[in-house]
Order: C-alpha cells, then sequence, then structure tokens
C-alpha cells in the first residue's frame, strides 16, 4: 500500500526544486509520476506543473478518471490545499495505491498554520522536516514577510507580488524582530 507523506519547512527550504528533481528520477526511469500545485498560487507558474489544482477541486475523483497509472503524485504548496482536498490525497494513496508526496510551509509569516499543512500534519503517516537556516546560522523555524522591504507581521495569509518577499529565521531573530515591529507601531513610526 503506498502512503502519504509530507515534506515541510520554511522558504528558500529548496520545496519546489525537489519537486522537480523528483519527478525528473522517476521520468528518467519511465516510471508514472505527476506534479501537481494549487492554482491559488501558480496561475503564471503552469510550465512547471503537469496540472493545476482548483480551489474545490476534488483531487481524488481528478485522479481516478484521469491519471489512474500513477506510481507517485507530488504535490507544492500542499500547505495551501483544502483539509478536505488533504483527504482526498489520502484516498488517493490507499485506495488508487499512488504514493503521494506533499511539499510545503508548516506555519505562515505569523506562525499561525495553513489548513492543509494543519491536516497534513494531522494524517500523513510520513512527516520529514526540511532543514533550512536563519542568517545568524540556527535552524530556521519560521518565514517572515517583507512588504517593499520592510518586515510586517499583519496582512492576509497570502500575499504575492514584486514588492513582497520572505525570509526564514530562527526564533531567536524571529522574536526580536517581532518585539521591534510592535515597538515602532506603537510609537506611530510605522
Amino acid at each position: 500500500m503506498s502512503r502519504l507523506a509530507f515534506k515541510y519547512g520554511t522558504v528558500h527550504a529548496l520545496k519546489s526544486d525537489d519537486v522537480n528533481k523528483l519527478k525528473e528520477k522517476f521520468l528518467k526511469h519511465q516510471l508514472p509520476v505527476m506534479a501537481m500545485a494549487p492554482i491559488l498560487t501558480h496561475q503564471e507558474d503552469i510550465s512547471s506543473y503537469d496540472y493545476l489544482i482548483g480551489k474545490d477541486e476534488n483531487i481524488f475523483l481528478t485522479i481516478k478518471r484521469q491519471f489512474s497509472d500513477l506510481w507517485l503524485l507530488i504535490i507544492d504548496d500542499a500547505h495551501l490545499l483544502s483539509e478536505r482536498q488533504v483527504d482526498q490525497l489520502l484516498q488517493v494513496a490507499i485506495n488508487l495505491d499512488v504514493a503521494v508526496l506533499c511539499f510545503g510551509l508548516r506555519t505562515d509569516f505569523r506562525t499561525s498554520g495553513f489548513c492543509g499543512a494543519r491536516r497534513l500534519l494531522e494524517i500523513a503517516p510520513v512527516l520529514l522536516k526540511i532543514p533550512t537556516y536563519c542568517e545568524c546560522g540556527r535552524e530556521a523555524l519560521f518565514s517572515v514577510r517583507k512588504e517593499n522591504g520592510k518586515i510586517t507581521f499583519s496582512g492576509s495569509q497570502i500575499l504575492r507580488g514584486d514588492e513582497v518577499s520572505y525570509e526564514a529565521l530562527c526564533a531567536r531573530c524571529y522574536y526580536r524582530k517581532l518585539i521591534q515591529y510592535k515597538k515602532l507601531k506603537e510609537s506611530g513610526r510605522m
């Protein structure tokens, strides 16, 4: 029986690179593999994936009807899936005997869990942490958002754009920056 696995890390953990490398390995050996990602953040990025998952799409039915000969299903940005879609991935592994490997973030820039990541942490039998490192050299645990080069701890959970970037930080550096942010906000300098 195939299993559902969740490989998680912070930003800059090279998760998308791992997706592409793994897919290439399977293709090299002519084994049926497919890479998918949520359409939510990959509309302009379609060439990197075989299929983009719709917001309310039933992934189990899509795989069963269109791609039933797979050995491996790779999901990038799995943290952006709904809880229901994560449950459907488990059904793909159990009922269709397809190995499912999900890559994604555990938490957002405010250290809150994404619903897809939370559900994967609850039901995936295999959990793998991808180590990343902070600018100080410690292991990074969190991601912080920068808008126009300035760190922010407010705003919507998902934000993309040319002025938006993210940085991986250890717990110590994250909370130092959070305290600085709060002081600046309280003083009205922000």
